[in-house]
């Protein structure tokens, strides 16, 4: 996807030249967009933070964050609220320090790119195995630059 293809929505957002302040994304109920240095759109947030879509330079579509008011499933069987067991029982996870995130794990331990798990407590679920899913996260990070 491109961001031509979203232009429209654009135009009727709010867009901001800044990092985009934690507070304005709450109050948030249409759609916010931030604009990197150069001017491109770099975020388009909608809602208070329900889903973002991240773009790269190019304005390709790299990532797409879903949160809480999001009311998809993974699988019909993950949703943000359900905990991370339930994930678990469906794949084995890696935990990704730098991102924050539980990726699934391949047979041997890598992990598989394309969907990721952000849990309650930002951490692994060996230190807190009762945490909740509070966020999906649908990407292909090599085309993130």
């Amino acid at each position: 996807m491109d961001i031509s293809e979203i232009a429209e929505i654009i135009r009727g957002a709010t867009v901001l030249d800044q990092q985009v302040p934690v507070a304005a994304l709450r109050q948030n109920r249409g759609v916010i967009a931030k604009r990197d240095l150069d001017g491109h759109i770099r975020a388009v947030f909608f809602g208070d933070d329900q889903v973002r879509l991240s773009f790269n330079a190019a304005g390709k579509l790299f990532c797409i964050f879903l949160f809480e008011g999001y009311s998809g499933s993974y699988m019909e069987a993950v949703s943000i609220g359900s905990p991370m067991s339930s994930v678990q029982r469906l794949h084995p996870l890696l935990y990704d320090d730098g991102d924050e995130m539980c990726y699934i794990a391949d047979d041997e331990e890598n992990s598989v790119p394309g969907i990721a798990f952000a849990g309650s407590s930002s951490c692994s679920l060996e230190d807190d195995p009762e945490q909740f899913v509070c966020g999906f996260c649908v990407h292909d990070w090599t085309i993130q630059k």
